[in-house]
């Protein structure tokens, strides 16, 4: 018994010292997330709120969680784009969204307001013929009868046209994925083949897109921290749960 009750002891030490060697740090809180300011501020338009950017800073000792979001309003047929400054968001808000980097995080078209992240479009401009049409991909380069696929072409007349064809093909198989996971109120990122996602932060695509928020995520010392102390409290969670379930055995 004198033995066990040192080896608690003894773990409950190496836990207290690894714990004060990664804190957790308090983050800056806001009352309300600026999404929830904008669904209010667009009330009666048709919108998509896009995260165009992510960032960790640090002000007076505390995290700091920000977000840059282009907000697409379709109006009479049009797109209009705005381009936000850095907005600070809670913790918990950021952390949810981590993997949505160029996603449509909040969505309100005909009728239905959503918070489920999704690829742009995907919702109400995808497979809407107002806006375009399936068509098969071609390869010139090819012959014979392979595999083909359709992809979504934007009519030239809709106001979406010139969005659609600075972005990446939107393949009808992605769009089907979508369907699937949408019904089930997840969000869909996608898989290629070498097990990556197709959409979201860890995507090729936006890696290639966004590079500037990689270099910063790569090279900032605030985001850094952020990440190592959270993979040490996940590591201590991890630990916690295991050691109790140990434990639980020693009454038997």
């Amino acid at each position: 018994m004198k033995v066990l009750q040192n080896l608690i002891l003894a773990t409950s030490i190496t836990v207290l010292i690894v714990s004060c060697g990664n804190v957790e740090r308090a983050g800056v809180s806001v009352p309300i997330e600026p999404t929830e300011e904008l669904i209010e501020a667009l009330n009666g338009t048709e919108f998509s709120i896009v995260l165009n950017d992510m960032n960790i800073d640090e002000q007076n000792g505390k995290d700091l969680f920000q977000h840059k979001y282009h907000v697409l309003k379709v109006i009479k047929d049009a797109l209009i784009v705005d381009s936000l400054d850095w907005q600070t968001v809670n913790k918990d808000f950021f952390l949810k969204h981590e993997n949505d980097l160029g996603m449509e995080i909040v969505s309100n078209h005909n009728n239905k307001l959503s918070r489920v992240a999704k690829p742009v479009g995907f919702d109400w401009a995808v497979g809407n013929e107002k806006h375009g049409q399936w068509e098969v991909e071609t390869d010139s380069t090819k012959t014979g009868t392979g595999p083909q696929r359709s992809y979504w072409r934007p009519h030239t007349s809709s106001g979406l046209f010139w969005y659609w064809m600075l972005s990446r093909r939107t393949y009808q198989s992605h769009y089907a994925g979508h369907r699937a996971y949408s019904n089930t109120g997840k969000t869909y990122y996608g898989k290629t083949q070498n097990g990556g996602t197709t959409y979201g932060t860890n995507s090729a695509y936006e890696k290639t897109k966004r590079s500037n928020f990689f270099t910063r995520r790569n090279t900032s010392a605030t985001y850094k921290s952020f990440t190592a102390r959270k993979s040490a409290s996940s590591s201590r969670y991890k630990g916690a749960s295991s050691t109790r379930s140990k434990s639980g055995g020693f009454g038997k």
